[in-house]
């Protein structure tokens, strides 16, 4: 009689993607119940989740069902433009929907800035690459350095969350810190991509659900320090 083994994957990235995604429609549902964003800049905002939640769920799908795992795949350079497919959709949709600028606007103007910190708490979970590479089940060099930086700047923004919380920081720090956590994620991406893609282990970035990282995941808290950085910026917080 033959036998098939079963294995498990448990990931935390669905847990990860609900919080993350829970959380931001808290903020839009919010400030929309106070009549501080109107029915168009929340429309406009739920539009823009749902689209950056069905890529995500479409990149996982087709992971899932094995198209990420063939050669043809890998001679696309997956990892030179996949974390950047929301990115360009968010400013696309950026550019050309007024009410949803306005919106993104209001979104930091009206939520506290621990509110905005403390969600990056989230990214010590970068540990479990760390964790995995230790084990050769993960590449070591992305590991080490993306997952590295996005652990320190998760622990981090323990300290900067209560320091906002007791109103000890101000708007320009926060806003060096927000480019920071953007920058610990894009400058490795950018300059050291060639490296990683050398690495044997490199396809287990795109394999399911740990693909929903690069896709989703990383992406969006990428583009919340982002935002909040350029609203600050507009709002002069350099100048001060």
């Amino acid at each position: 009689m033959e036998t098939k083994e079963i294995s498990v994957q448990i990931s935390s990235l669905p847990l990860l993607i609900a919080i993350i995604f829970g959380f931001l429609w808290f903020l839009v549902s919010r400030l929309h119940r106070r009549e501080i964003l109107n029915s168009a800049q929340r429309n406009q905002l739920a539009l823009l989740l749902g689209i950056l939640l069905i890529w995500g769920l479409f990149a996982g799908y087709q992971s899932d069902k094995g198209r990420f795992n063939d050669g043809a795949y890998y001679d696309l350079l997956p990892g030179y433009w996949l974390p950047y497919v929301p990115v360009v959709v968010a400013v696309a949709m950026m550019s050309v929907l007024a009410p949803l600028r306005e919106g993104l606007r209001v979104l930091v103007d009206e939520t506290p800035a621990h509110w905005l910190s403390g969600i990056h708490v989230l990214r010590i979970l970068a540990l479990g690459t760390l964790i995995k590479a230790s084990r050769d089940q993960f590449p070591q060099l992305f590991a080490w350095f993306v997952g590295g930086p996005d652990l320190l700047f998760g622990l981090s923004a323990v300290l900067v969350t209560l320091l906002a919380l007791s109103g000890k920081v101000n708007d320009r720090l926060l806003l060096v810190w927000h480019l920071i956590g953007a920058l610990a994620i894009v400058l490795p991406l950018a300059g050291l991509m060639h490296l990683f893609m050398t690495e044997p282990l490199f396809p287990a970035l795109f394999r399911f659900p740990m693909v929903m990282a690069p896709a989703l995941v990383v992406p969006t808290l990428v583009m919340l320090n982002m935002l909040v950085a350029w609203r600050l910026f507009e709002r002069g917080a350099l100048d001060r």
